[in-house]
């Protein structure tokens, strides 16, 4: 009898650690800060995003844009790894790479579409800008 209480209380508090130590518990939180310019005249397509912060695991984030025919997307980021893809109105992957550190890449796509960033784990400090040169940024 001693044992199978002895049994039952190492469980309990095994499953009180895994609570704490998982996504669940308190000290697993992340701490992103997530920040987006609007295009001028839109409430949901963005413009740029900055992104700072840690995740504890991978995490996919999306933003509505504007695409045109030939795109750029300049991303200037520090710390973890982040893979970035651009999907087009139809659905339809057109960009997809993992990127650290700094880089400007270029794109052709039609119009509309969702840019996803996947953050691993890890500490994150990005700007994303899309089409910078050519959009109306929303007044802050």
């Amino acid at each position: 009898m001693k044992k199978l209480i002895v049994l039952i209380g190492s469980l309990l508090f095994g499953l009180i650690l895994m609570n704490v130590y998982t996504d669940s518990g308190i000290m697993a939180r992340d701490g992103l800060e997530i920040n987006t310019s609007y295009i001028k005249n839109s409430k949901e397509l963005v413009a740029d995003m900055t992104v700072s912060g840690y995740t504890h695991k991978k995490k996919t984030l999306e933003m509505k844009t504007t695409l045109k025919e030939k795109n750029t997307i300049s991303i200037d980021q520090t710390g973890s790894e982040s893979e970035y893809i651009v999907i087009d109105s139809t659905g339809g992957k057109v960009f997809s790479e993992k990127i650290k550190g700094d880089t400007i890449r270029s794109f052709e796509s039609i119009s509309g579409g969702i840019i996803k960033i996947v953050l691993n784990s890890g500490n994150h400090d990005a700007v994303i800008r899309i089409n910078e040169d050519e959009m109306n940024r929303a007044e802050p």
